[in-house]
C-alpha cells in the first residue's frame, strides 16, 4: 500500500505562496513613506484623540521639519499596494505621537504600517489635566491603544492593507509599560506607594507618589491581537511576578544604563526578571532615560537639553540606526506569517 500523499495540485500552492509573499514584494517596491492622521474616540474620556499611521509608499518627500524633529515620511502619499504587518506605538508620559517617529519610518520602509497616538490625559497636550495620577490614565493606555488597532483596521485607505494577524506594540517609558498590559500583564497600583516610601528622592516618585482609582469599569487591557511587544525602559515597579504571569509573546527589552528617571533595578531589570520567560534583553552603557526617543534637529537640541542631549559617549543617532535594525529583525521574526500547509 502506497504511504504516499495524493499530488495537490500547483495552482493553490502557488498562490499560498504568493499571498505570504505580497507584503515583502510590495515593501521592495517602496521609494519612500508616507502618513495620514486618524480622529478617533478616546474609549476612556470619550473625547477626540488622534492616530496616526505610517505605511510604505511609491512616491518620496523632502523630510518634514516638526517641533524638534525632522520626520523622513510625507502626508497621504500613495500607499504600496501589499498586505502588511502592523506594529502599534505608545509614547511615555508626556509625550506625543511623533516621539518614535524614527522607528516608524524604518518599520514602514520595511515593509510595515505602524500607528501611533496622542494619549489623552497623557501626552504634552494635557499631561496635567484632571486625570492626572489616576487610573484612568494607567489603564486608559492600553484601551486607547486598542481603539487605535480598531481605527487603523476600520480606515478605508489602509485598513485593506494590514494583517490583523500580524500585529506587534512599541513603546517607551510609560509606553512601554503599555505594550507589557496588552501582552497580559495586571499592575498592582499599591506597589508604587511602597516603592516612593522606601525611596521618596526618585524622579517617578516626585511626579507621581500614588495612583488614584476613579475607574473601577476599566479592565480587560490585555489585548490578544498583539503577538510581539518591544518595550523600551518601561514603567516596571506596578508589577511582580504575579502580575507578569500572563505575559506569554515574545518580549524585546531594553534599558538604560544611567537611567535618571526609571532606575534599571528598580525597573526594566526588574521586569527582567519577573517575566515568566526571560526576554531579549539590552542595557545601553552610559545612556540616560531619553536617549530612546528619536533624535532631535541640531538647532533644536540646545533648546530642549533634558530631552534632546545625551552623557558623552553617547552617539543617539547611532543607537537609534541599531535599535531600527533590531525592531525590524524582531517584528519581522515574531511577526512571521503563518507558514503554508503542505
Amino acid at each position: 500500500m502506497s504511504t504516499s500523499r495524493p499530488h495537490r495540485p500547483p495552482l493553490p500552492r502557488a498562490l499560498a505562496l504568493l499571498a505570504l509573499l505580497l507584503g515583502t514584494t510590495a515593501a521592495a517596491q517602496a521609494a519612500g513613506v508616507g502618513f495620514r492622521e486618524l480622529a478617533l474616540k478616546d474609549p476612556v474620556g470619550g473625547g477626540a484623540m488622534t492616530g496616526l499611521v505610517f505605511y510604505p509608499s511609491s512616491q518620496t518627500a523632502e523630510p518634514l521639519p516638526l517641533e524638534i524633529w525632522r520626520v523622513d515620511a510625507g502626508r497621504e502619499l500613495e500607499p504600496v499596494p501589499g498586505r502588511y504587518p502592523l506594529v502599534l506605538i505608545s509614547h511615555g508620559h508626556g509625550g506625543s505621537r511623533w516621539g518614535h517617529h524614527d522607528l516608524a519610518t524604518a518599520l514602514a520602509h520595511e515593509g510595515f504600517i505602524v500607528a501611533s497616538l496622542d494619549h489623552p490625559g497623557a501626552s504634552y497636550k494635557d499631561v496635567d489635566g484632571p486625570a492626572a495620577g489616576t487610573d484612568a490614565v494607567w489603564l486608559g493606555r492600553a484601551l486607547q491603544v486598542k481603539a487605535l488597532l480598531d481605527g487603523v483596521l476600520a480606515d478605508a485607505t489602509l485598513g485593506p492593507s494590514v494583517d490583523a494577524s500580524r500585529v506587534g506594540a512599541l513603546g517607551f517609558s510609560a509606553g512601554g509599560y503599555t505594550t507589557l498590559l496588552l501582552a497580559g500583564a495586571v499592575p498592582d497600583f499599591g506597589r508604587l506607594e511602597k516603592y516612593c516610601r522606601a525611596k521618596k528622592q526618585t524622579v517617578l516618585c516626585g511626579m507621581l507618589s500614588k495612583v488614584r482609582v476613579t475607574r473601577s469599569d476599566l479592565k480587560d487591557t490585555a489585548e490578544p491581537r498583539v503577538r510581539a511587544i518591544f518595550s523600551m525602559a518601561p514603567v516596571g515597579v506596578f508589577f511582580d511576578k504575579a502580575g507578569l504571569k500572563g505575559v506569554k509573546v515574545p518580549v524585546r527589552l531594553y534599558a538604560a544604563e544611567k537611567d535618571e528617571v526609571l532606575p534599571v533595578a528598580d525597573h526594566a531589570g526588574h521586569v527582567r526578571a519577573s517575566l515568566p520567560k526571560r526576554p531579549e534583553y539590552t542595557l545601553i552603557p552610559r545612556a540616560g532615560h531619553y536617549v530612546f526617543m528619536a533624535p532631535c534637529t541640531p538647532e533644536s537640541a540646545p533648546e530642549a537639553q533634558e530631552l534632546c542631549m545625551d552623557p558623552p559617549g553617547v552617539d543617539r543617532l547611532k543607537l537609534h540606526r541599531e535599535l531600527a535594525a533590531d525592531a525590524v529583525r524582531f517584528f519581522t521574526r515574531t511577526l512571521a506569517p503563518a507558514p503554508v500547509k503542505p
